[in-house]
């Protein structure tokens, strides 16, 4: 085998081992400083989230709304604005009959951040490419449906985990939108915070709750917010548990294509991902609840719905310029580990692999010059 050969075995196999190797994935103790806990002006604590700033709002299970105003440090401080009043039409409890209407909406879903996962399933809590938050938005997928949804699931990769994910994310959500005409658009993800905050057993039934986030960076903001409401609202008045709240962010979050486009927290990293499946159902019913009493002409809008669109192996290309600073500044919220950390490992590891071959050329020319010297003499 001639050297030439041998090297490029050597550099092949050294390839394959790092991208085999965990050192891409990106493992968390769960000990990361961007999760802050946030007290009210009774320091009492109400809500943990990964990343926060002052002007924040969120609505609480108990149906108040706050407004971050300080931040000290991993520790932040919301001052309460209001009660939200229910005001929906329909007597709104736990024995209500769900809509069976014969007509049912379109729904799309995607994924801005394919490497989430959870770490008690998955075994990381991030994996560059697919990730366990494509289990999740599968059973959500199937759930759906077998409640009579026209249901898309988008998997295309807009990998890496960092300040463009959106704008990437965001070419996928046009498509959805301009091909499919959806009544609703939800972009899956899990948060960055602990297991406790989402975590909750209901009648024996472990179970995860689920966040809505809405962007205060999008035009279309107030729309989207009552939008959150009505389903927020509607959810935790069969399931009080469903919803951990609605947070409304400085981001933009894609939802400027329709009223009904939202953000879900689908658990934390830190939870079994089974948790998650079990709440699905819950979530499904609070949907059904807003959606599947509105007659709309998705069953007859001239498009073919196929179910998947497998696209695992493909990435969005990046369009930055269509990226909003604030946007940016929040698309690593929900990721406690950091993308820059994994990439510095690979950096070396290529950089060793160099070293490695360019010591090797460099030692079989030293022979092969001292096989010349000794001919020559």
């Amino acid at each position: 085998m001639s050297m030439k050969i041998k090297l490029i075995a050597i550099f092949l196999l050294l390839i394959m081992i790092i991208f085999q190797s965990p050192i891409i994935t990106y493992a968390s103790d769960g000990q990361k400083n961007d999760r802050y806990v946030i007290y009210n002006e009774n320091n009492e604590k109400i809500m943990e989230k990964s990343a926060v700033e002052v002007g924040d709002s969120f609505i609480t299970q108990d149906f108040e709304e706050y407004e971050i105003y300080k931040i000290e440090g991993n520790e932040a401080y919301a001052r309460k604005l209001s009660d939200i009043i229910i005001s929906r039409s329909k007597n709104l409890n736990n024995e209500m009959t769900l809509n069976s209407h014969s007509l049912k909406s379109t729904i799309c879903l995607y994924m801005t951040h394919n490497d989430e996962s959870y770490t008690p399933t998955d075994g990381y809590d991030s994996v560059y490419g697919v990730g366990g938050i494509h289990d999740v938005a599968k059973e959500l997928k199937s759930e759906l449906e077998s409640n009579g949804y026209n249901v898309v699931l988008d998997e295309t990769l807009h990998i890496p985990h960092n300040s463009s994910a959106y704008s990437r994310s965001g070419q996928t959500a046009t498509k959805l939108f301009n091909t499919y005409s959806p009544d609703a658009l939800f972009d899956i993800h899990r948060d960055g915070v602990s297991k406790s905050y989402y975590y909750t057993n209901q009648n024996g039934e472990d179970l995860s709750k689920i966040r809505i986030v809405v962007g205060k960076s999008n035009p279309n903001y107030s729309k989207n917010y009552e939008f959150a409401k009505e389903l927020f609202v509607s959810g935790n008045t069969m399931y009080p548990w469903l919803f951990s709240d609605i947070y409304s962010g400085s981001g933009h979050y894609n939802q400027a294509l329709k009223d009904s486009c939202l953000l879900f927290e689908m658990g934390t990293y830190l939870i079994e991902k089974e948790y998650v499946y079990n709440s699905i159902p819950y979530l499904v019913d609070a949907i059904d609840l807003i959606l599947g009493s509105e007659e709309n002409n998705s069953a007859d809008n001239g498009n073919s719905i196929d179910g998947n669109i497998s696209d695992n192996n493909q990435t969005a290309n990046e369009d930055s310029n269509t990226s909003s600073n604030s946007q940016n500044s929040n698309d690593t919220e929900n990721n406690p580990s950091t993308n820059s950390t994994a990439w510095i490992w690979i950096v070396l590891s290529l950089a060793i692999i160099s070293l490695i071959i360019a010591f090797i050329v460099f030692k079989n020319k030293k022979s092969k010059n001292t096989e010349k010297a000794t001919r020559k003499k």
